[in-house]
């Protein structure tokens, strides 16, 4: 009985000293105030300029509006994914931020008009000043690390490839940095090269930055390289590839030329960084496409959701060269929202249950091994193969 006594008392002495402790008086969390400022998900923002920059290039300016009270920050190289409905179609595509990370006010983007694009030409057409478009937050993980990246840096861009360089550069510059970097910009014609006028400016006040421009269809005008960014240009404009990092970012055709390139100058994987490659063209043409099926062969796509609290089974036909988040957006834009950013593969944002089907995704596509573990599918970045079923719930 004594001992039952002690461990009351005991017990006693340790719930007032506990409650005593957890009295604590009401406060404002503001690291939660913080996290939404810079990780809001979404961001309503404004057209406040629009500039040509070339005849098929322009340059938009974005301002908070609506719910968006200011810009979160963000890392020079990054993108954000710009969300639109077309003919009641609603869907995402990534573009670049081109303005310097080290000022809030606004953000830039570069749109280049696409030959049979969707959302490009879309937006190059349609948008105006004043107009409000839905956004992501800052995504990405294409920026400096110096960590890992060193000071010795080469960036290798194609057409409007050079965008995130543009925000890398300016943020480089204005900071000082003591980062030396090597640019090799390949265009089309003189007329191609964007934000010449900037490269120039920056070339010119920063001794730690170099700037060669590269055409492969140039006239006869032209006194700079020609042709494509082959190893002898590199060499010729760097010098030395040992303990240099190279960034590079274009399509998907110069990728392969350009990796092939650094790898004949013994540049090992591990020092090269890309953007993501995005959708491929073409997909037929892609290595490990199965070569019984083209254009012509459709599947059955089943999808489950929720809808007015019940569940709910649909199923539609669509080609097996389209990624199977496009063919949702265009048959269930009305009712399901499917959030996307990179449409690469890389963000997760469009992560899907996959129930049972196979499908196909580009060999340079990488998920994550818990992903994988437990049958999750990027829909951006997928192929059907056969019918599928996948869970949207």
């Amino acid at each position: 009985m004594f001992k039952d006594l002690k461990k009351f008392t005991y017990a006693q002495k340790l719930k007032e000293w506990r409650e005593k402790v957890l009295e604590v008086p009401e406060y404002f969390d503001g690291m939660e105030n913080l996290h939404d400022n810079i990780h809001p998900g979404k961001l309503w923002l404004q057209i406040s300029d629009i500039q040509n920059l070339s005849h098929d290039t322009k340059l938009y300016r974005l301002i908070p509006a609506k719910s968006t009270k200011i810009l979160p920050p963000f890392r020079a190289g990054q993108y954000i994914g710009l969300t639109v409905e077309i003919n009641g179609v609603r869907t995402a595509r990534p573009y670049s931020l081109v303005s310097s990370p080290n000022q809030h006010a606004y953000y830039e983007l570069c749109i280049r008009k696409k030959e049979d694009g969707f959302v490009s030409v879309y937006f190059y057409n349609n948008s105006d000043i004043g107009d409000i478009v839905e956004c992501t937050e800052p995504l990405g993980t294409f920026y400096h690390n110096s960590l890992f990246h060193g000071e010795n840096l080469v960036f290798i861009a194609g057409g409007c490839g050079i965008t995130p360089f543009i925000s890398m550069l300016r943020d480089i510059s204005e900071r000082m940095l003591p980062i030396n970097i090597w640019v090799l910009f390949g265009c089309l014609t003189e007329g191609d090269i964007i934000f010449r006028q900037e490269l120039e400016d920056i070339k010119n006040r920063r001794s730690n930055v170099k700037v060669q421009y590269v055409l492969s269809e140039a006239d006869s005008g032209w006194e700079g390289e020609c042709g494509f960014i082959t190893q002898d240009i590199i060499k010729k404009v760097i010098g030395d590839v040992k303990g240099k990092y190279f960034y590079v970012v274009g399509n998907r055709d110069m990728y392969q030329f350009v990796f092939k390139e650094l790898e004949d100058l013994g540049v090992p994987k591990h020092r090269i960084t890309y953007e993501a490659y995005g959708n491929p063209d073409d997909v037929v043409k892609v290595i490990g496409w199965p070569s019984n099926l083209n254009s012509s062969n459709n599947v059955e796509i089943t999808i489950r959701y929720i809808e007015m609290n019940q569940v709910k089974e649909e199923s539609f036909e669509a080609p097996c060269v389209e990624p199977i988040l496009n063919s949702i957006e265009r048959n269930f834009s009305s009712k399901l929202k499917i959030e996307s950013g990179c449409r690469s593969g890389a963000c997760a944002l469009c992560r899907t249950k996959l129930i049972s089907g196979k499908i196909f995704m580009p060999p340079e596509v990488t998920i994550r091994e818990v992903d994988q573990k437990f049958g999750y599918i990027h829909p951006c970045i997928s192929y059907p193969l056969t019918n599928l079923t996948l869970d949207l719930m």
